[in-house]
This record gives C-alpha cells, structure tokens and sequence, in this order.
C-alpha cells in the first residue's frame, strides 16, 4: 500500500512538473518577439475603435460584425501597458497560454491527468494558435473563454456546484462576448443540455436534481446577458446579407486549405479525426458489452463534439445556403475541442505509449509549419512602408490612400494629425483626385486587385512608373507606394 502511495505521489509531481514546462513552452512561444510583425488592418482597427472613450467604443464596435469584449480588454490595458505592438498584442499572448492550461483541466475533467496534458502539448505547439495568440484580435479570447465555457458545462453536469453554476453564467457570457462564432459552439451545446434536461424532467416527474437542468438555467442567464448585443449583431447581419462578404465559397479546396491553416499538415489532421473516431466509436462497444461508467462517457463525448463540430457544421450550412461566412480563424475554438477528441481516443487504445507517439508525430508533421510561424510568416507590412514615406517625403507632401478602410493601419504607423488622405473604398480607381496645393503627391494602393491596381496608377500618371516603395501586402497591389508627377 505503501509503495502505492508513493508511486501515486510521484505521478502527481511528474505531471506537475510536465505541466509546469508546457505552460513556460506556451508562454515562450507565444511572448517572444510579438513585434517581430507589423500590425495588420484589422488589428488597427481595434487599437481604433479601443482607443477613445468608453461610448464610442461601444459605437464603433456596434456598426462592426462582432462583439466588443476584446475592445473593452484594450480600452482597459492601453492605459497602463501603452498602444505599442508589444502592449496591443500582450492580452492575447496571455489568453493564448491560459487556453493551454484549460486545455488540461478539460482533459482531466473527461478522463485523466495524461489526456489533459496531452492535449495541452497538442495545442502548446500548434502553429495555429500560436499565430493568433500573437495577434490583437479576439481570436485567443474566443479560443480561451471556450474552453472555460466547455469546462464549466463538463463539471455542471458531472456535480452541480454554486461555484460551478457562477463559473457557467459568467464563462458563458465572456464566450457569448468574445465573438459572434461563439454562439454556433454555445447553442449546440445548449441543445445537448437541453435534451439531457427534458430526459431527466420525464424520467423523474421534477425539475429539481437534474444537472442538466442547472446547465440550461445558467446558461439561460447567459443568454440573457448577451441579448442586447445579440439585437445589434442581427442588425448588423441584415446589412452584410445586402452588401456581401468577402469570405470565398466552401468548396474542396477552400476546405482542405481551411483544414492545412488549422492543423499544419493534412496528414496531422487526418490522425487527428483518426483518434477522435475511436474515442467517439468506443462508448457504442461499452454499450454493447455493458460496461460500467457508459452513461457519464457518453455524456461528454457529446457535449465534446458538440462543442467541437457544431460551429464547422453549422457555418458551412450558413455558406452554402445563404453566404459564404466559414473562415479558419474563425474555429479557433473548435481546434482545442478536436485536439482532446483525438487525445482521449488515443490514451484509450493505449494510455502509455500513445501520447508520446501521437506529440512526436504532431512535431513532426507540422514543424514545418511551426518554424514558418515562429521566423518567417509575416502580416501587411505597414510599419515598413511607413517608414519608406517618412524617408522619401519632403516636409510639405501630401498622401492618399487607396482604399480608404485600410486608415486605421496608417493612422497607427503614421502618428500624425491630417497626415493622409483617404479615398473611401467604395471609389472607382479612375475617380481618383489628388490634393494638388503644395508639395509633392503621394499615393498608397493597397488591398487591390491587378485590374484596380492598374487602373488607380493610370488615374494619376500618365506612364507606367516603379513604385517609389513595393512592401508585403494582401491583393495584387500589396502595399504600393508611388509618387506622382507634379504638373508644370
């Protein structure tokens, strides 16, 4: 009994330790050079929309197409950490390693302490998540507050607490709050719950003592909370249904580079749903053999898979029935909810080698993928081409820029009042006018495609010239910088 005990306490320091370690990996991964890129577009618009007062924050995230709480975070931090590269990204590197230690709570919670720290491992050196743990967007927060909502509901149902129930509502409106995928992961889970609800209400005659039934009250709270923003997301939705989007059909392709963006390498997602199956398929053999602990098995495998295929699924009816909306980044909180599918299948066929073949095979599939994150894969280049105006100009230079919806991005870089012009991206390349009062002119084209390119250079010279400065950036245009003649 003895050497039991001490074999038990020795378990627990070793998986504390491997714990310990994956969180100062993740943490490593994730806080190293966050400035190594520059801000791209939408990461601008954040800093934007976050950086007046508290009202119109809510002003400007209310005619955008998500919701505010990522904002509400920066408004928060920017006046204590600064508006830097380094301070806008920081709350998401931190969410981003907080995902990876609630990854291993939800894996002890559904099985053991071996499955938490798989998955935890799994999802340390994803380059996925690593990518958008080191952007400032809501993408970590969205990933993270999953996971706390997920782990909530697991532990609701297992032994409903007060603790519990607070941490369900309070999760379940961070998640709400994050970004508007989050309810395609939220109601699936809450007609999961639901349904156990209504099994427990015709099966005992009450509505008291069923778990479920506590899960589907706290998340009613949470509903509820987030109601008022739900109105302004609906309106919203109406005007992106009448103006388009700009997400590209599902088709094959679109989903096998969806699926490459996620995991880094097809083969790695393949051995992913590979051991997600198994896991899946395993409690219909306990059914047919009867074996014990069947009905708590069961039960969180499906919450798990709703939480995990309910935003895939549901997005990719939404595309092909009404508009294009499914997007890589998009699932991130799915991507963790896959990782312990594939996790606990594999410590069930085999608890002790699996989980250090299925972390070398992840290794060695997606480090690829993993070293162009960490060195090499970049944003738009906005802090260089900026850098390349300032060196060419002269005191007295005007600039615009086409489109317009990129200004936050130069407004971020170019720190100065009435520095730019900019042409509203609805307009025609051959609309284009430039100020023509003093100094020389300066146009940036960027986002654009080779037809627009050609024809917004063509609006303001009269011969095809090199740009003054060519940097990285999306469209054909990339971040194009000219100079344009003066008149004599």
């Amino acid at each position: 009994m003895l050497q039991k005990d001490k074999r038990g306490e020795t378990g627990n320091v070793f998986n504390s330790l491997s714990l310990a370690a994956l969180l100062l990996i993740s943490a490593a991964l994730r806080f190293v050079n966050l400035d190594r890129t520059s801000l791209w577009y939408d990461e601008a618009v954040s800093w934007s929309q976050s950086n007046g007062s508290f009202s119109e924050l809510l002003t400007a995230v209310s005619a955008d197409n998500y919701p505010p709480l990522h904002n509400i975070i920066l408004w928060l931090t920017m006046p204590i950490l600064g508006d830097s590269e380094i301070a806008l990204r920081l709350p998401s590197a931190i969410l981003g390693t907080i995902a990876v230690w609630l990854t291993y709570l939800v894996g002890k919670s559904i099985g053991s302490q071996r499955l938490g720290l798989l998955a935890a491992a799994l999802l340390c050196f994803s380059p996925f998540h690593i990518w958008y743990s080191t952007e400032a967007r809501m993408y970590a927060l969205l990933a993270t507050c999953g996971l706390g909502f997920l782990l909530s509901v697991l532990n609701v149902l297992k032994q409903p607490s007060r603790k519990w129930l607070a941490l369900l509502t309070v999760f379940g409106v961070l998640f709400l709050y994050s970004h508007i995928y989050a309810l395609l992961a939220f109601a699936p889970v809450g007609l999961i719950c639901a349904a156990y609800a209504l099994r427990d209400v015709v099966r005992n005659r009450s509505l008291t003592g069923s778990p479920a039934v506590a899960a589907c009250i706290a998340m009613g709270a949470s509903t509820i909370a987030f109601f008022p923003w739900l109105l302004i997301l609906a309106g919203r939705a109406k005007s992106v249904a009448a103006d388009g989007f700009w997400i590209a059909f599902p088709d094959l392709t679109f989903l096998k580079n969806t699926a490459f963006a996620i995991s880094g390498s097809l083969g790695l997602i393949t051995l992913l749903l590979g051991f997600a199956g198994v896991f899946a398929v395993k409690p219909i053999y306990e059914m047919a053999t009867r074996s014990g602990k069947t009905a708590r098995s069961n039960q969180n495998l499906i919450v798990l898979l709703a939480y995990t295929f309910g935003p895939l699924v549901l997005a990719y009816l939404y595309s092909v029935l009404v508009q294009p909306i499914l997007f890589d980044r998009y699932l991130i909180a799915a991507w963790p909810g896959l990782l312990l599918l594939a996790s606990a299948g594999a410590c069930s066929l085999q608890p002790r080698l699996l989980p250090p073949a299925l972390i070398t095979a992840s290794l060695m599939l997606s480090y690829s993928e993993l070293r162009f994150t960490l060195t090499e894969k970049i944003r738009p280049e906005w802090r260089e081409i900026v850098q390349d105006y300032r060196e060419l100009r002269m005191p007295n230079d005007k600039l615009t820029l086409y489109k317009g919806f990129a200004a936050p991005a130069l407004e971020y870089y170019l720190r100065e009042p009435n520095a730019f012009r900019a042409e509203d991206k609805s307009l025609q390349p051959a609309a284009l006018s430039l100020d023509k009062k003093g100094g020389e002119r300066w146009l940036l084209i960027v986002h654009s495609n080779a037809e627009e390119t050609e024809a917004a250079t063509q609006a303001v010279t009269n011969d095809t010239q090199p740009p003054a400065a060519q940097r990285f950036g999306w469209g054909a245009s990339g971040l194009r910088l000219l100079k344009v003649p003066t008149d004599p």
